[in-house]
């Protein structure tokens, strides 16, 4: 407005030139006015539609001027952990107050003005206040900003919270906290000589605020040690007292905002001025320091301080009251150490405690190329792994070429001398007949070459020479493992040209590169199968003989029960002539004795009978048998023999039937023994203790058949051998019996085992499966 004033004053114009002017004007505002609204409403319907999309806003005040190293760090860390902890959009927004070098009542109203203006349109959800001033000032300015949006304090000493006193529930967050005490200690721990701690300290509220903890903290030394304060003194004093420093001191200054003489700077640049001119270590609070030429101290890493910020924002702005977002009560604090300044104070690293963190330090050969030395070591081993793999690989094939030569040469040799002969069956293709060739063509030894997709043999084949019993179960066995996999085991039978028969036995499996063709050899095993039958006749014939050399040991008790039936036959028949000498002839006692004397003739015919059953020689005749019976029988032919040893007999047999399939004759002639046995067992025996228990029980599907002695028992290193044929511990035995007794068990499906009784004595038992019992 004023230039157009000026506009019309320098043209000359009257009234009516400047109503123009003013229409014009008007005009003008009026047209701004409605493309104004027109902006306004396109920007809250753009705003209304993207409310669902826009980012969630965030603002960070911070105490201090933007370039402060500080302020750099704490942001970095924040916004980094602040976008990996949300997955949706995120808009930082940053402002600072550049305290201390601006402050007062109407510099803060200035900026609330200043910040309610710029966010008024996009109030933030959350806000983060950095620094005490930041927090004071939010606080009292709250009201009249966002007092909605909580608040994340960060990066606050405890003695500000203190002033500040209880904060509203939605205002959270963790102190940041130094160790001035634990500083001071770890220098004069390094520097014993040290006698005086010289404190440097500004003008400015922060830096008085300072200079009063100070002087509060380090009186808690102990042993107490003189404390120097240089507060708020020119930069240019300061450096000359710290040049003129001995090795009898150690300097503490947190930097300072403003100097004695007002000028305002970092505390940054302060610290490394007086770290540069001093001649004695320089200690501070902050880890930004670290770099400046200070020592080091117990400090927090701004780092941390924007990580655990950022967290607690990330929780509020899911959703989580402030009440119930956990933040840490403290942040740790560490010793961190600047490797050239120790070096510069002779420091020895070894006096660096354990857990310190040091920077700057200058990496020795193995740490700057530790990576590079690594790598080339690596390949080197490798490329040497590689040849000497090589060399062993090529080793390892000379070995195995001259052990497989060998191998073959002994194979040869082996299959030599146990006329073993190789062979191969293969189906023939579809369509093409099937060529036998048998042995010399390479085909299973009376097979012939090839067979049949069904596993038959060529009907014109010459070499077709399989026993007709066996031929169905070999084309079987090929057949099954042709078209199932598995392996080939079969004997079979061969019918010489002449009538001749030998017996064969065909080992096979496919072949590794072709499942459909049979690789395999034949051996001859004629003379074994001669030798089994010839065993099995001798194991008869050793059983029959046994059975005889039992019956010459009963022979007392045979003669024994021949001679009562024969003796009352006599008895009868005598009895019988003098009652026909008299008259008249009584036929009614006549016949009695009669029957009587028939039935003691059946009485002795039956002795015979049991007697040729044993004597007489035969194959397994397997029948249903109560082995109850069988027991009563058996000690019917034995009970004289044990009469005349003085043996008592227990007999505990079952309730019930106990049926097994078996031969009765090997059954009795296993008991037989078995009981004999016993005898001999307690011939040493006192004769009030010879008791030989027999009993018979069911065990699930089987039945035991048990037979006990009193005798002194079997040795514990005799077990193993009982049943070893021809080993025996009697003086007159052959060690046959228990044997032929076991051969016995396992013909009828069973077993034999030996053991000693718990109250002293042998035991044995005969496992035998149980059949149903025969009907009657």
């Amino acid at each position: 407005m004023r230039g157009s004033d000026r506009g019309g004053r320098g043209a000359g114009g009257g009234l009516p030139a400047i109503g123009a002017a003013r229409r014009l004007a008007l005009c003008s505002t009026l047209r701004r006015a409605l493309w104004l609204w027109i902006v306004c409403a396109c920007a809250a319907w753009a705003g209304t539609a993207g409310a669902a999309d826009a980012p969630l806003r965030i603002l960070v005040l911070y105490s201090n001027a933007q370039p402060l190293p500080a302020n750099v760090e704490l942001a970095e860390a924040f916004d980094r952990s602040l976008r990996t902890a949300l997955p949706k959009a995120v808009e930082v927004l940053s402002e600072y107050l550049d305290d201390p070098r601006f402050g007062g009542d109407a510099y803060a109203a200035t900026m609330t003005e200043y910040l309610r203006g710029k966010y008024a349109a996009a109030p933030p959800e959350v806000v983060v206040a950095a620094g005490d001033p930041a927090l004071a000032f939010w606080l009292h300015q709250r009201a009249r900003l966002f007092p909605h949006a909580p608040v994340v304090h960060a990066a606050l000493t405890p003695d500000a919270l203190r002033a500040i006193g209880p904060l509203p529930l939605d205002v959270i967050g963790t102190p940041m906290d130094v160790d001035i005490v634990r500083t001071v200690e770890q220098a004069l721990r390094w520097q014993p000589q040290v006698r005086r701690v010289v404190t440097i300290t500004g003008s400015s509220a922060w830096d008085r605020a300072w200079q009063t903890r100070l002087h509060r903290e380090l009186r808690r030394l102990a042993p107490p040690v003189e404390v120097v304060a240089l507060a708020a003194l020119p930069t240019a004093t300061v450096l000359e007292r710290v040049r003129a420093l001995g090795a009898d001191s150690v300097v503490y200054t947190p930097g300072y905002f403003s100097d004695g003489d007002g000028r305002v700077g970092t505390p940054r640049e302060a610290v490394t001025a007086i770290a540069a001119a001093s001649q004695a270590p320089v200690y501070g609070p902050y880890l930004t320091f670290v770099g400046t030429g200070i020592v080091g101290g117990v400090m927090t890493d701004f780092t941390a301080v924007g990580r655990v910020a950022a967290h607690a924002v990330a929780d509020l702005l899911r959703g989580t009251p402030p009440q119930a977002v956990a933040v840490p009560r403290r942040l740790p604090v560490t010793l961190h150490v600047d490797w050239r300044a120790l070096q510069r104070f002779g420091i020895p690293a070894a006096q660096v405690p354990a857990g310190a963190v040091v920077h700057f330090k200058a990496p020795n050969f193995w740490e700057a190329y530790r990576q590079w030395v690594l790598g080339a070591a690596a390949v080197i081993a490798l490329q040497t792994a590689l040849i000497a793999a090589l060399l062993i690989e090529r080793a390892r094939r000379r070995r195995t070429a001259a052990a497989l030569a060998r191998s073959e040469q002994r194979l040869s040799l082996a299959a030599d001398a146990a006329r073993l002969t190789t062979w191969a069956v293969q189906p023939p293709p579809a369509g093409r007949p099937a060529a036998g060739g048998g042995l010399a063509e390479g085909g299973l030894p009376g097979l012939g070459a090839g067979v049949s997709a069904a596993g038959a043999p060529p009907a014109d084949a010459p070499a077709a020479r399989i026993h007709p019993a066996d031929r169905p179960g070999v084309e079987q066995a090929v057949h099954e493992v042709l078209h199932g996999g598995g392996e080939l085991e079969v004997e079979y039978r061969l019918v010489e040209p002449g009538g001749e028969q030998r017996w064969l036995m065909a080992r096979g499996r496919a072949a590794p590169g072709d499942r459909r063709q049979l690789l395999g050899v034949a051996l001859d095993i004629t003379p074994r199968k001669r030798a089994e039958e010839q065993a099995a006749q001798d194991r008869s014939m050793l059983r029959h003989m046994m059975r005889v050399s039992l019956l010459g040991q009963m022979s007392a008790a045979i003669a024994h029960q021949l001679n009562q039936p024969l003796a009352a036959i006599l008895a009868n028949a005598e009895a019988a002539q003098k009652m026909l000498g008299r008259a008249p002839v009584d036929t009614a006692e006549l016949r009695e004795i009669c029957a009587d004397i028939v039935a003691a003739d059946q009485r002795a015919a039956d002795v015979i009978r049991r007697l040729g059953a044993l004597y007489r020689r035969g194959d397994l005749a397997v029948a249903p048998l109560d082995l109850n019976a069988l027991a009563r029988d058996t000690l019917d032919l034995t009970r004289t023999e044990l009469l005349m040893r003085h043996v008592g007999v227990d007999l505990a047999l079952g309730a019930q039937p106990a049926t097994i399939a078996g031969d009765r004759v090997q059954l009795q002639q296993l008991l037989l023994n078995l009981i004999f046995n016993a005898a001999d067992a307690m011939a040493d025996t006192p004769e009030a203790q010879r008791r030989v228990a027999i009993g018979t029980e069911r065990v699930g599907g089987e039945i035991h058949l048990v037979v006990a002695d009193r005798g002194p028992g079997i040795a514990e290193a005799d077990l193993p051998r009982l049943f070893e044929a021809f080993w025996t511990t009697k003086t007159s035995g052959m060690g046959v019996g228990l044997p032929i007794c076991r051969t016995i068990a396992l013909a009828h499906g069973g077993r034999l085992e030996a053991s000693n009784a718990p109250g002293g004595g042998a035991r044995f038992r005969a496992i035998l499966p149980a059949s149903p019992a025969p009907e009657r």
